[in-house]
């Protein structure tokens, strides 16, 4: 009838690791658990840490819609410091007006078979894998607009920035509550400037969009860093407030009573409405008529198995005649073995040196610079630099601190022949993986 009412709640931290303990242990103590609470439901939708999202921000080029999924398998294969294959990825678009993006978020394709592996332990049928912060009311901003989300827990911050009907990023802030005896509170000096610095890594025309800073959590640490980030954040254009409840609507859903807002309530009402499921984590199940197909398809084998004979016959005959024609080019081999050998040396000396045959040294004098400006003691390192048509340089690699990455992007920006230093990416936070790129004017 369009509304949903809240029947039984169980809130308990787990005393076995998710991602260590047995997963049957995992999923039977959560079993426990819901049993205890009365709830019978097998169907889920879970939502997993944003600390377990890697994030990848692209620029869609100016492509026919059924190349864009080729562009971005490339771009993932490139950003992402694991390969595709391992990696559980859905994709958001953002469309500003004037520019089309595509933010690329990833977990690892054995956390969510582990998450698969518990949930089926504790008898229950996922639905939906999600970060909990994406379904929250209104943290995906309309075409146009454009918002960040900030979720207050034990842990730490986590942030989401969205813009033109999409995400644009996913951020933990870990470290950033300090405790003082039986007391905690914010570092709201380093939220900011963990917000300064993620927003500097955007378009301007995603930047000009946001608007609004809406800060969600219980207890006393979200209405802390709601007041106290509010000043800090004006200068950036944007208002700080905070959000409790969600005014008795959640999706198009009417909710019951007023209940304090959060991931879980929200994933559900989602959930229900049917309005998330293009961001999912979960694996695509086959179809019924794919099942059908596979549980039959042992039949069509015993209608083949005459032909299958009559086809072996032919193939033997093929195999002899093969066997043939193999004797003579061997034969032929053999006389033109040492001629191939001597050009294929010679082949690999020319590939092995060619690139320091360039009278400019071009390359050598990208290096050159580059290790000028990285600290010698190591603290920040290169996994991988990408030198495109002698002038687009991309760095990538991991840093201990994020203020030695600045002092090394500051050095490189007064290095002649070095221009437009930006970043691009930067994620984790110790070790954090950075990705940087400039343009190279010549050499010194």
């Amino acid at each position: 009838n369009g509304s949903v009412e809240i029947k039984k709640t169980v809130n308990a931290p787990l005393t076995l690791d998710l991602l260590r303990n047995e997963p049957e242990l995992v999923g039977h103590e959560i079993r426990n658990l819901l049993s205890s609470a009365g709830i019978k439901e097998r169907r889920c939708v879970v939502g997993v840490p944003a600390a377990w999202v890697l994030t990848l921000h692209t620029a869609l080029p100016d492509l026919a819609d059924e190349d864009v999924q080729s562009f971005l398998e490339l771009e993932a294969e490139r950003g992402f410091p694991n390969s595709p294959d391992q990696l559980q990825v859905a994709r958001s678009i953002v469309n500003t007006g004037s520019a089309r993006y595509a933010t690329q978020l990833a977990v690892l394709g054995d956390q969510v078979e582990r998450f698969e592996a518990i949930l089926a332990a504790a008898q229950l049928r996922p639905v939906q894998i999600v970060p909990a912060i994406a379904a929250l009311p209104g943290a995906i901003a309309d075409t146009g607009l454009g918002c960040l989300t900030a979720v207050v827990n034990e842990a730490g911050v986590t942030l989401l920035i969205s813009a033109g009907g999409g995400i644009v990023g996913l951020r933990t802030l870990d470290h950033v509550i300090e405790a003082e005896g039986s007391e905690r509170r914010l570092l709201t000096d380093a939220i900011a400037r963990e917000l300064r610095i993620t927003l500097s890594q955007y378009p301007e025309d995603i930047r000009g969009s946001l608007r609004e800073l809406r800060v969600v959590g219980a207890g006393d640490l979200a209405g802390q860093l709601a007041d106290e980030l509010g000043p800090r954040v004006k200068p950036l254009n944007l208002t700080a407030r905070r959000l409790t409840t969600s005014n008795g609507a959640e999706h198009g859903l009417q909710v019951i009573g007023e209940p304090m807002l959060s991931g879980a309530l929200s994933l559900a009402a989602q959930s229900l409405s049917a309005t998330g499921d293009a961001l999912n984590f979960l694996p695509p199940k086959p179809t019924l008529w794919q099942q059908i197909s596979r549980k039959y398809s042992g039949k069509r084998l015993a209608y083949s198995g005459a032909t299958a004979g009559a086809v072996a016959v032919v193939l033997v005959a093929m195999f002899l005649f093969q066997q043939f024609q193999l004797a003579g080019l061997r034969s032929e081999w053999r006389a033109m073995e040492k001629q191939v050998t001597e050009l294929e040396e010679l082949q690999a000396d020319i590939r092995q040196f060619r690139p320091w045959n360039d009278a400019n040294a071009t390359s050598l004098g990208i290096l050159r610079n580059i290790t000028e400006a990285f600290p010698e003691e190591g603290s920040l390192t290169a996994k991988s630099v990408e030198i495109r048509q002698q002038s687009t340089v991309s760095v990538s690699g991991v840093t201990r601190d994020n203020a030695i990455l600045l002092r090394t992007l500051d050095q490189l920006r007064a290095t002649e022949g070095i221009a437009e230093v930006k970043v691009d990416t930067i994620r984790g936070t110790s070790p954090m993986q950075y990705t940087f790129n400039f343009q190279w004017r010549g050499n010194r």
